[in-house]
């Protein structure tokens, strides 16, 4: 028997997101303690990407950002930086993010995952983010470019999201079980 928390993955909670175009139902194969077979990865597809579904249909949503710029003095000026960026320690490498969001996009051009930058998840801090090396880092670059002359960008900006399984990537992770 375990303690229930918001990061259990019982289902017997609430995980955060509750936005309705992301509904998720508890079932058999949903991550709520049972013990499973370890699950091979489907062809086409990495070990990462197989975590990050597995992730997804245990929790319902996880966060996700994207590190942009912005213009001061020009609304129309918006470039992305780095993006999709999940972190799950603020001591991630620039190497390991982008290995994440390789796999994140891989997943999203699969249709198995949706990555929503206007669909922050409910009551959930991005501490993880907004401490984080690689936004520090980030910030700091954009500053040292503000300050030449005719700087294109020079405003950061930390876009904070969710991603979801689409229902097919929900039937896929179902069928793996």
């Amino acid at each position: 028997m375990h303690q229930h928390d918001e990061q259990c993955g019982c289902g017997g909670h609430h995980h955060g997101c509750g936005h309705p175009d992301h509904p998720h139902d508890h079932g058999e194969n949903c991550g709520c303690g049972h013990i499973h077979a370890p699950i091979a990865a489907p062809e086409g597809m990495s070990s990462i990407q197989l975590d990050i579904l597995l992730s997804l249909r245990q929790r319902g949503c996880l966060p996700v950002a994207s590190f942009s710029l912005t213009k001061a003095d020009d609304s129309t000026r918006h470039a992305v930086a780095l993006a999709p960026v999940y972190l799950s320690d603020p001591n991630d490498s620039m190497e390991r993010a982008k290995q994440v969001g390789n796999a994140l996009s891989g997943l999203e051009n699969m249709n198995l995952l949706t990555l929503d930058y206007d669909i922050p998840l409910r009551n959930y801090a991005y501490a993880e983010y907004k401490t984080s090396e690689l936004y520090a880092f980030f910030v700091k670059t954009v500053q040292e470019a503000a300050a030449r002359l005719e700087s294109t960008f020079d405003i950061p900006v930390l876009e904070l999201g969710s991603m979801a399984l689409t229902e097919e990537g929900e039937k896929l992770v179902d069928s793996l079980h």
